[in-house]
């Protein structure tokens, strides 16, 4: 084998480095605005509980029809400067907004457009972004560096949760002049968008078709083969139900509990909201971060269906009235199943496809999730309004627990070994 330029070898060994920073810029500005978008809707504009449950329906519900488009997508294009444009149309809306509220001007329609969008543009740049790890991967496992598959998937999850504290904590500071740091994160994928095109991702396949009709026809046929997959079937199924049961729970409980239980004006509420998040985000960083550290566990799946059931417990004990630092210690427990899930979804996920399908499976496994989200986020503002924000808690705990135990009995998830150690 030829011998590698020193600075050649250099500037090839930091792709790896550059792909962990492009996925904190873009989970920065997220964790931004999962403090800033449910703050707007739930305090701001002191919507209604099944509003608020609307709004994450509006951000959430392009994605899921729109990321198998996303997924075909990425087998076309040449990473870097797809992902650069898909950051500058995404920022877009952002610096909209800030204006927006910044003149005071905000309301609940252009919240929802504003939803509408960024959720839309996110569903075409998750795939292009996620799929290009395994590629990373390859090439520096070409040059000799010792980095696997299973530990750079760890990684990314504790960069992705890690940049996402980052945001919420950035986000708490927010108080009642949200307009700056709505912009904060527009700049954070500003930035990213420059540093995309250094990625050295190779061409697209050339054997690709361009035409509508064969991006359909590869959006089938990636469908069908995730569907049928043992793993990865399955794991499109463990995503749907957390798109239901949890990320619905999430997006919505959350400000709703704060707001009828705990009180105060618009900007205390929003601290407290932004604390809620800081801990829970920051509990899975510290589990995502020790999981990237440590040996990949021989049966990543019990790990994940394990770390679903204390979340089931963890939202169960929501219905029950607790100081508030209470509640924010439950919170932490959660977070830190949820770290263990994030890191185990990953790697089962990113492992299990088969390289041809990459884009196609892992933007089918988005969409299950994503796809939940709205249903979820419907499901828990209509029954706050109901019965209150608490007792809707318990809904989303029990479908988790019985989907996670439906996991382990009738499929192959808990007995799954990690294929790197078999």
């Amino acid at each position: 084998m030829a011998e590698i330029d020193p600075a050649e070898r250099r500037a090839r060994g930091a792709e790896l480095r550059l792909y962990y920073l492009l996925v904190a810029l873009y989970f920065f500005s997220f964790g931004v605005q999962i403090v800033l978008y449910p703050s707007l809707a739930a305090f701001t504009l002191g919507a209604h509980p099944a509003a608020v449950g609307l709004a994450q329906v509006a951000l959430s519900a392009p994605m899921f029809f729109f990321l198998l488009f996303g997924g075909a997508l990425a087998e076309r294009v040449q990473t870097g400067p797809t992902l650069a444009a898909l950051q500058l149309m995404l920022a877009a809306p952002m610096l909209a907004l800030a204006w927006i509220v910044a003149r005071g001007q905000l309301t609940f329609p252009l919240l929802l457009a504003y939803g509408a969008i960024t959720g839309t543009l996110a569903a075409f740049m998750l795939p292009v972004r996620d799929s290009a790890l395994n590629g990373v991967v390859e090439r520096d496992l070409a040059r000799g560096r010792s980095v696997g598959l299973a530990r750079a998937a760890a990684t990314t999850a504790a960069v992705q949760i890690g940049a996402q504290i980052l945001g919420i904590l950035l986000a708490r500071l927010a108080g009642d002049d949200p307009a700056p740091y709505l912009a904060t994160q527009a700049g954070a994928l500003i930035l990213g968008a420059a540093l995309s095109l250094r990625l050295r991702a190779p061409p697209p396949d050339a054997h690709k078709g361009r035409s509508l009709v064969s991006a359909f026809g590869d959006i089938r046929d990636g469908l069908i083969y995730a569907l049928k997959s043992p793993v990865m079937g399955p794991m499109i199924g463990s995503a749907a139900y957390i798109g239901v049961f949890v990320v619905g729970s999430f997006q919505v409980l959350f400000p709703l509990i704060i707001r009828e239980s705990y009180g105060g004006d618009a900007a205390e509420q929003a601290g407290r909201l932004g604390f809620l998040f800081a801990c829970f985000w920051g509990a899975c960083f510290v589990s995502a971060a020790a999981l990237s550290r440590l040996p990949p566990a021989n049966f990543p799946g019990r790990a994940l269906a394990l770390s679903h059931l204390v979340g089931a417990f963890a939202l169960l004990s929501f219905a029950i009235d607790k100081p508030f630092l209470m509640f924010a210690g439950v919170v932490v427990v959660w977070g830190l199943a949820g770290g263990i899930s994030i890191g185990s979804s990953r790697m089962i996920t990113q492992s299990a496809a088969e390289p041809r399908y990459l884009g196609r499976v892992l933007a089918a496994y988005s969409m299950g999730f994503m796809g939940g989200a709205p249903i979820g986020s419907a499901l828990v503002g209509f029954s706050a309004a109901a019965w209150g924000a608490r007792a809707a808690a318990i809904i989303p705990a029990v479908g988790l627990a019985l989907a996670v135990l439906a996991l382990i009995a009738f499929t192959p998830i808990w007995r799954l070994r990690n294929p790197s150690l078999s």
